[in-house]
């Protein structure tokens, strides 16, 4: 049957046709890898070119010298093998430096060079060349003054002394600058019509003559500052007085408290002297002595506030003497006249009777 299988044609077509395949397969395959890392290769050979903004250092001895006039970063262009170079700009491992360790005071132009890059990779730094001034460094406390806008301040309102977090700040720069310097503010910012205290944290200045700013380093950059704002008081005497009383009533009204501490805008403080009070008393109908809690009137008297806000105050009513001694008055005039009434009769019978003895 074997022997039979194997001299059939159909057995070595079979056969040659899998040898076939086999063979295609093989050489395919091969090709196909070959592809692939010929690919990779020409990936990790191909050349890219990307840019970036990277900070700029200084070598130099900035205990000594204060050094201006540098820009805080600078573009570098790389260019390279495209998986060299992403990773360069991913990592950014490198940097760039401006070598000033040998340069005395004044002007210099200095050159700027790339430390850290892989070698294969070509670099463009953009500017190429900066100009630095080097000069003595110095630092220098100054006191901070605070300044505002009073124009913001609502009509009638007063500021307090401004509190500050601290009341100094240490300023470093070149010896020039901080010679300029003649003061160093704390500019609060206000809006239109301000009522409320304000509280917040102020950029620190520091200024020349001129108001102009000076190039040079606060520590710190940023205060606390608070400013009250609020309407004005005073203290005025205090006196009461009584309205609505009986007519037959005299009234007289004494308080422990002799002044009281008004709050109002300026104008409405100013026409004040003293503050009188008026207490009703429409309801105390007989003599006697009273005590009586008074509120202190604001809206009549256009007030924002009073301390304190109402007094105790002890009324005493008393029998009207002029309407008692009206009345008793009124009571013994019949009484006269009766008695001058009776005194005439008398006499007009004692006169009879003369007359009547002489005839």
């Amino acid at each position: 049957m074997w022997t039979k299988i194997t001299n059939s044609k159909w057995f070595y077509r079979i056969i040659s046709l899998a040898f076939a395949l086999l063979l295609f397969t093989y050489v395919n395959y091969n090709s196909l890898v070959t592809n692939r890392n010929t690919a990779e290769r020409q990936a990790i050979a191909a050349t890219t070119k990307k840019t970036l903004k990277v900070p700029l250092q200084l070598n130099a001895d900035t205990d000594k010298y204060y050094v201006t006039g540098y820009p805080a970063k600078v573009s570098v262009t790389l260019e390279g093998p495209s998986s060299l170079v992403s990773m360069t700009v991913n990592t950014q491992n490198f940097e760039v430096v401006a070598d000033l360790s040998k340069l005395k005071v004044g002007k210099h132009v200095v050159k700027l060079k790339a430390s850290g890059l892989n070698k294969e990779l070509t670099y463009e730094i953009s500017p190429k060349e900066i100009t630095v001034n080097i000069q003595t460094r110095r630092t220098q406390k100054f006191p901070i003054q605070v300044t505002y806008n009073k124009n913001a301040i609502a009509d009638g309102y007063i500021t307090d002394q401004p509190k500050l977090s601290q009341n100094t700040v240490e300023v470093t720069g070149a010896t020039d600058e901080i010679r300029k310097i003649a003061r160093v503010v704390a500019n609060v910012p206000l809006s239109r019509d301000t009522k409320t205290t304000s509280n917040q944290e102020v950029l620190l200045q520091a200024l020349d003559s001129n108001g102009n700013i000076v190039n040079a380093v606060l520590d710190p950059q940023t205060i606390h500052v608070t400013l009250g704002i609020h309407l004005p008081s005073k203290t005025v005497p205090l006196s009461l007085s009584t309205e609505k009383g009986q007519s037959n009533l005299s009234y007289s009204v004494t308080t422990s408290v002799k002044t009281v501490k008004i709050t109002a805008p300026s104008d409405v403080l100013n026409k004040i002297k003293e503050l009188t009070v008026p207490i009703d008393v429409s309801s105390i109908t007989s003599a006697g002595s009273y005590n009586q809690q008074v509120s202190i009137p604001l809206k009549d008297n256009d007030l924002d506030g009073a301390d304190p806000s109402s007094v105790k105050a002890t009324i005493k009513a008393a029998t009207d003497r002029s309407e008692s001694e009206s009345e008793n008055e009124s009571d013994s005039t019949p009484t006269a006249s009766s008695s001058r009434s009776s005194t005439s009769s008398s006499s007009s019978s004692d006169s009879s009777s003369s007359s009547s003895s002489n005839e």
